[in-house]
């Protein structure tokens, strides 16, 4: 494997790759040393723009500024015929800003909003000059997101709002709309040496090396990026191991997702590659066998699940109950290009089958960016749906083959998808959907929408769906009624409990590859189940950078969930540091529950939870991973609001069977193995983070 990925290195065309830009730059250079050339202006100025995505923003600036002439003042020289090249300055400075201090300079308060004073600029040419340009531009092409840029400029250098001119001023945040009285997470990414700098990808989170402590498995979208894998050192920090791991070569994905395939009781990985390139995306995908001694090995050829697709989504499930994980791989197919999507089909020695054609899903050709697993009807068989670039699906599982009731069921919607998941929004014993809105048609209007956000104004691009289950196979959208339709450009996304009050919360990663696209991040805290009430800016989730990979878990064994993020874009010079958000705790109480299966997959995925608490409420948890883009880890991590007593735990495996505990004390975690008639209660001790402030590092 880590040979064919260093042939797709050295072989690859700059002109497939978004992400070469430093290739397309010296490409483009040579370029335009031919006197002869046509178009010249149309060639310099996307010379120009590939400086700027290569992280090159001086010499943008440099090389525009000597397009006018530098004895009149910009603001003269602005007109229909160079509006393009005073649109990519603004940006080139606005981006100067943000890598001469928020990168070059990083603190753990860079880049979340509200800004507070750690993280003002301390070298402001950068946002100074583009505020100037923006008002100019804003006075005579007065878009939305020039609005937001400015405002958001004077935020950097601590100046918001007061110094803002009035015809410019946009009012953030919104606590007429946001909830404000929330405590902040503290971004601590740094401190605990897990703020690795990188493009946008994936992250996985479980005990990889099976010392009962969770790590850190993090992707990036670079093609020549190595694989990072953090193990948790049980003293409230990282360390790096990735190359003990027989993991050096192995470069490159955009997502992973991490689950059981061999039952052998470690994790094993799934990374996904080729997103977004088309038919020059024919990348293969890797199959990382856990050898349960801190190593891997890439198993994808001998298993039999490589393919060579573009892709970014897959998700595991025991799809056929036989005890043995299957792999539904979705695919970015469309009418020019056949990509379809797969089905692998676990032969439980290790080995999978493509499966796609026999089990009813061997049409399905789509742009797909999220597909996810979970039992719409309770039969205890996993039904799946895919969130496409056009009607979404969804496949009901009739004992291993699969119909399509995607219009019956009334999940087609949005036309333009990405993340989504099962889960009980309501804890009523039905798995509702979720599914977030990408409009790819509108990567330069994310700041627009925002801005109209703002202005208690609606964009009709990118809204989210909610689907509640009404558990007749059908759902209804409720996205209005949990004040969830707002226009949010969501990439990676996932769920957990945040105040630990049994009911499930969301959190959104946002943006485009655009570098306006500079937004926040967007957490939704559930109010028991009957609407979403944003608690971004007063929690400290409100980071700039484009959210991708998003995953909960309990880091340091407090009984809360602490949350990490993958920042960074899709552009070479769109680098930024990863987050880990650090849960101030709640008071309220929690049960961590390690489920085993025997005749069911080993890692339970797919199993449901059912909690009867001694305050009367009921709970309803899948065992799994979470979204689409970012794995949480598989354990249970499940908050139990002021109940002090599991009055009755319900087991619902795989094989119909039930398992019934009854009387078990909260906050401690528990192994229940399938079939046993007891539970095993396993040390779970707080490890607090580490508080040095040593480890912020850059690449």
């Amino acid at each position: 494997m880590t040979n064919q990925l260093n042939q797709l290195i050295l072989n690859g065309n700059a002109d497939n790759y978004l992400h070469w830009n430093q290739k397309k730059v010296d490409l483009l250079a040579i370029k335009l040393q031919d006197p002869t050339l046509p178009y010249h202006g149309q060639v310099w100025f996307e010379y120009c723009t590939q400086l700027l995505r290569a992280g090159q923003s001086r010499e943008c600036i440099q090389e525009l500024e000597s397009h006018f002439d530098p004895n009149r003042p910009l603001a003269a020289q602005m007109d229909n015929q160079n509006y393009l090249i005073f649109d990519l300055l603004a940006l080139a400075y606005l981006r100067t800003g943000e890598q001469e201090n928020c990168q070059n300079a990083h603190t753990p308060f860079s880049c979340i909003l509200p800004l507070k004073e750690e993280a003002f600029h301390q070298l402001k040419e950068g946002s100074s000059c583009a505020i100037q340009l923006y008002q100019d531009m804003y006075d005579r092409y007065p878009r939305d997101s020039y609005r937001w840029l400015i405002n958001l400029g004077y935020m950097t250098l601590g100046l918001y709002p007061d110094n803002v001119p009035k015809k410019y001023l946009l009012t953030y945040p919104n606590w007429e709309v946001e909830q404000q009285e929330f405590p902040r997470f503290n971004e601590i990414a740094g401190q605990v040496n897990a703020s690795k700098n990188g493009l946008s990808g994936g992250v996985s989170i479980d005990d990889f090396n099976g010392d009962g402590h969770l790590d850190l498995f993090i992707t990036d979208y670079e093609m020549s990026a190595q694989y990072v894998l953090l193990l948790n050192d049980g003293k409230g920090s990282y360390q790096e191991h990735t190359m003990e791991a027989g993991l050096k070569g192995i470069v490159g994905g955009l997502n992973c997702i991490h689950g059981d395939y061999n039952n052998d009781g470690y994790s094993d990985i799934f990374i996904l590659r080729g997103a977004w390139l088309g038919n020059a995306g024919n990348h293969p995908n890797s199959l990382l066998m856990n050898n349960g001694n801190g190593t891997f090995s890439d198993v994808t050829k001998s298993a039999g699940i490589l393919s060579l697709h573009p892709t970014q989504t897959a998700a595991w499930s025991d799809y056929n109950q036989d005890g043995y994980l299957d792999l539904f791989i979705g695919n970015e197919g469309n009418t020019n290009s056949r990509h379809a999507c797969e089905l692998y089909t676990n032969n439980g020695n290790g080995t999978f089958t493509e499966n796609s054609a026999a089990s009813g899903l061997s049409a399905i050709n789509e742009f797909v960016k999220g597909v996810t697993w979970g039992d719409i009807n309770n039969d205890g068989w996993p039904d799946l749906f895919i969130s496409c670039h056009g009607k979404n699906l969804l496949f009901k599982n009739n004992n291993g083959t699969f119909e399509n009731i995607s219009s019956q069921a009334g999940i087609e919607a949005p036309n333009y998808s990405f993340a989504c998941w099962f889960f009980d929004v309501n804890n009523d014993g039905w798995e509702d959907l979720f599914v977030a809105g990408y409009d790819v048609t509108a990567f330069g209007s994310v700041a627009d929408a925002f801005a109209l956000e703002l202005q208690g104004k609606d964009s009709p691009l990118s809204h989210p769906k909610l689907y509640i289950n009404q558990g007749n196979e059908t759902f209804t959208d409720q996205t209005s009624a949990y004040r969830l339709d707002k226009s949010i450009f969501t990439m990676g996304a996932n769920y957990g409990d945040l105040d630990n009050d049994g009911y499930l919360d969301i959190y959104l990663g946002t943006g485009s590859p655009n570098f306006e696209s500079v937004v926040p991040n967007r957490m939704f805290r559930n109010v028991d189940g009957k609407y979403f009430e944003e608690v971004t800016s007063s929690g400290g989730f409100g980071h700039i950078q484009k959210g991708h990979g998003i995953a909960f878990a309990d880091l340091d064994k407090d009984g809360d969930q602490d949350i990490y993020a993958v920042m960074g874009g899709a552009f070479e010079g769109d680098r930024f540091s990863n987050v880990l958000f650090e849960n101030p705790g709640f008071g309220n109480n929690w049960i961590v529950i390690q489920l085993e299966g025997i005749t069911s997959n080993r890692s339970a995925i797919g199993i449901k939870i059912e909690l009867k608490l001694s305050n009367n409420q009921k709970i309803f948890y899948v065992i799994g991973t979470g979204g689409s883009f970012g794995a949480s880890s598989i354990q249970a991590e499940i908050g139990l609001g002021k109940a002090k007593t599991i009055s009755e735990l319900i087991i619902h495996w795989s094989n119909g069977k039930n398992q019934t505990f009854n009387d078990i004390n909260a906050n401690q975690k528990i192994a229940i193995k399938e079939d046993s008639n007891a539970f095993r209660v396993i040390d779970y001790t707080p490890i607090p983070f580490s508080k040095s402030t040593n480890h912020f590092h850059h690449h």
